[in-house]
């Protein structure tokens, strides 16, 4: 058995905190980070999947001091961005001059093989209620969502092709299903999901050996069974419940585990009382995935 980490939405290199379903504690992330990095030194992944929202601000330094605080935990990562990273015309090249190192290729969408697993790391665009596409913000946030690109979806399907015999994993920052109606609240935050979720789903369902999706972007942790296709989504750090995903790789299976910072202070500060059930359902924190 070998073993990565799903953490996301860490919003780092910000000096502000803010309000979701919970509250957003950016500024408390140092700490967060420097915790996690001595829980990760006793777990040992091989690698940690951040799907996205890794910095804040949409500024060249926010994206680098992400990039800093990323570093510190002391482990391979495969990063991406999200909407929070990918805002201004710049913020790619920013990511990737920040990234580059921890990149397969110097690109915002990548695959990678690792121990007999195969990862598929996809970048989605913005898209406007005119049908407007682009990679960057051109109007008002509050009228836009996100798609994977028809040149990104070519690019999946011809790796995937490629790799047909290879167990693989998706990782994209807005999840492609929406979020399950048991988790829905009165007044709850919805971030909405994947405009063209079901076409890359129909895209990887053709594809048997896709067995999981990793996103982020909810806040807040969800796990979704889909004829033979699992969507793992886990909160945000910043967040309750402040937790990730240990993902652990046998010969037969791959295994989902959720899992809390040994310093319990932090998830106590974000919540609001009334809100835990962000962290889930039991059946949003552990799955089974047979190979």
């Amino acid at each position: 058995m070998w073993r990565f980490v799903h953490v996301t939405d860490p919003h780092l290199g910000s000096q502000y905190d803010g309000c979701w379903n919970n509250r957003v504690i950016c500024t408390m992330m140092p700490d967060v980070m420097s915790c996690l990095r001595r829980d990760l030194a006793e777990l040992q992944p091989d690698f940690i999947f951040a799907t996205g929202d890794l910095a804040s601000q949409q500024t060249c330094d926010a994206m680098f001091a992400a990039r800093d605080l990323m570093d510190s935990l002391g482990f391979p990562y495969y990063p991406m961005g999200g909407n929070h990273d990918f805002v201004l015309p710049e913020s790619r090249k920013w990511f990737l001059e920040a990234f580059q190192e921890h990149l397969p290729v110097y690109d915002t969408y990548y695959s990678f093989t690792y121990k007999g697993l195969h990862g598929c790391v996809l970048d989605p665009w913005w898209i406007w209620a005119d049908g407007t596409v682009a990679q960057h913000i051109e109007g008002d946030q509050k009228d836009a969502s996100w798609l994977v690109p028809a040149d990104q979806l070519q690019w999946l399907e011809e790796d995937l092709r490629a790799h047909a015999g290879m167990p693989t994993i998706i990782g994209t920052h807005y999840p492609a299903v929406p979020i399950p109606p048991r988790m829905h609240r009165p007044g709850f935050m919805n971030n909405g999901c994947l405009a063209n979720g079901p076409e890359l789903i129909a895209l990887l369902k053709a594809f048997p050996q896709v067995k999981l999706v990793f996103s982020g972007h909810s806040h807040m942790n969800y796990i979704v069974p889909d004829e033979g296709l699992t969507h793992v989504v886990t909160g945000a750090l910043p967040e309750y419940p402040v937790e990730y995903r240990d993902v652990r790789i046998h010969e037969d299976r791959i295994e989902i585990h959720t899992l809390g910072l040994s310093n319990e202070s932090f998830a106590a500060r974000s919540l609001i009382e009334g809100r835990e059930w962000t962290c889930g359902e039991e059946i949003d924190r552990t799955a089974i995935i047979e190979f």
